[in-house]
């Protein structure tokens, strides 16, 4: 009998011990956001670090959570506190596993949801970009306790990638993410908003959320054209934040090459239209993409210890044609920045921000000295893209790029009273008009660019350059200057071209 009773202990201890390996422990962490709070859960979840990295603290605070998963992938968690209350959540998790989390909100007794991605029109493949897969935000959640308001929450839907890179030698790389699927794995209640990360091996799974303190919209209109602008103009709005920025679709001619490629893109990390529109209607939600943007521009500079932002990633284009890789420098995306940077500066008071237009242009005068621009009979025009790299082939300048630089010089003269940045406008201005009626094509459009050996290439933008024309000459006005029969000549032109179409 005895012998019987130490078989069956040996088996309910064998059991014990099968069941314990078979399933892994599932653990909890709670990251306070607010009064409201953030809970994960995943197998063998423990916090590595915790760390609060300088950024802007009069419009935002970070605080950064690092965790690990098991011994297969980490989490980095990013709540960005606005100084308005709300807080911008992105989560990124490497490594095989799968992570669960949950916006709890336990004082609510009701929420509606507006969808944010009901009858989005179907994209059409682009020639440069292909298709752009990636959806807007899943819709904003509204949580109220007897009809009283509580929170707003905005939630992305998951992202699922992995990182390519191309090696160069002396430190260069070219990164590009690689959209592997985006999913909808929301599950939500009266008690809050959950969702499911799961990546494997080499992969990347990533979420955001704005948990709001108050209404993100006073005017229905409002809310209801910018469901429909991210719908249809969706290549000029970010839906895919990370711990690092914002990650938006690339040319197919990227180098690592994929059709899916994705990345920090200069001319988007800035989100222009959101900014344009809390200047104008002063909604709740766009002022918190307002300052996501300042943020996601403001660190990446800070990240690479310079007074410039470079693109990440290699342009098979410019490598072919002028040797250059990644990391380089477009100056019309650095001027877009820094003109968005300034005025954002100014509107809420961070001189860090407003600093930022004088130092990029003192950059570009630092260009101009070095020669990296086209010459004309009189004048120059600020070459479009620069590296170290490049040697001494030169590179082209696109009348657009010229315009740009500028209008933007303009206003840092305008910011500083400094006198060198009028006079590079002045040189910039004749460099155009001594190209003079050369910049029409023979169909009434104008040329994309002048190369430096006088020769014309590419086709022009649609509307860009014509508004870039039209703008310079306001701005030279403001300088007491009169308009400029050449420019005025091109954009009679342009506009005929653009008719008789």
């Amino acid at each position: 009998m005895r012998k019987w009773y130490f078989i069956l202990a040996v088996l309910i201890l064998a059991g014990c011990k099968a069941s314990s390996e078979a399933a892994p422990m599932t653990e909890s962490q709670i990251i306070s956001i607010g009064n409201k709070s953030l809970l994960l859960e995943a197998d063998h979840l423990s916090l590595k670090k915790e760390s609060n990295p300088e950024g802007l603290d009069f419009i935002y605070k970070d605080t950064n959570y690092r965790y690990n998963v098991g011994n297969k992938a980490a989490l980095t968690v990013k709540v960005r506190k606005m100084n308005n209350g709300d807080r911008f959540v992105m989560l990124r998790m490497s490594g095989e596993g799968t992570v669960t989390g949950k916006v709890q909100i336990p004082s609510a007794d009701d929420y509606y949801f507006v969808d944010w991605t009901k009858n989005i029109p179907e994209r059409v493949h682009d020639d440069v970009t292909g298709v752009d897969e990636t959806k807007p935000p899943a819709g904003l959640f509204r949580y109220t306790n007897n009809r009283e308001f509580i929170n707003e929450l905005v939630i992305s839907h998951t992202f699922t990638s992995r990182e390519l890179n191309e090696l160069y030698g002396s430190g260069r790389e070219s990164t590009v993410r690689e959209l592997l699927t985006e999913k909808n794995t929301l599950q939500h209640s009266k008690e809050g908003v959950e969702f499911t990360m799961t990546a494997g091996r080499g992969e990347i799974s990533e979420q955001w959320f704005l948990l709001a303190e108050a209404p993100l919209f006073e005017q229905t209109d409002n809310l209801n054209d910018w469901i429909t602008f991210q719908q249809i103009n969706y290549k000029e709005v970010n839906n895919w934040f990370t711990v690092d920025g914002s990650l938006k679709k690339l040319p197919w001619s990227v180098e690592p090459f994929t059709k899916d490629g994705y990345g920090r893109h200069m001319g988007t990390l800035i989100e222009k239209e959101a900014i344009d529109r809390y200047f104008k209607y002063k909604e709740r939600y766009f002022y918190n993409l307002t300052v996501q943007s300042a943020a996601n521009v403001w660190s990446y500079r800070e990240s690479k210890k310079d007074v410039i932002w470079k693109t990440e990633y290699t342009s098979t284009w410019l490598k072919e044609k002028y040797n250059i890789t990644a990391p380089y420098v477009d100056t019309r995306h650095n001027e877009l920045i820094v003109i968005y940077l300034h005025r954002i500066g100014k509107e809420l008071g961070v001189p860090e921000l407003e600093k930022a237009l004088p130092e990029y242009s003192d950059y570009l005068l630092n260009l101009i000295s070095i020669d990296n621009v086209v010459r004309a009979e009189k004048g120059y025009l600020p070459a479009d893209y620069y590296s170290p790299q490049q040697g001494k082939q030169r590179i082209h300048a696109s009348l657009n790029h010229a315009l740009g630089e500028a209008n933007m010089l303009i206003d840092a003269y305008h910011a500083t009273g400094h006198k060198k940045y009028l006079l590079a406008v002045r040189e910039i201005r004749g460099g155009i008009e001594s190209v003079g009626s050369d910049w029409i094509r023979p169909n009434g459009d104008l040329w994309y660019q002048i190369n430096r050996d006088g020769t014309f290439d590419g086709n022009d933008y649609e509307y860009l350059t014509l508004n870039d024309l039209e703008g310079h000459e306001k701005k030279w006005a403001t300088l007491g200057g009169n308009p400029s029969p050449v420019l005025q000549k091109l954009i009679k032109s342009k506009k005929a071209y653009l008719k008789s179409r």
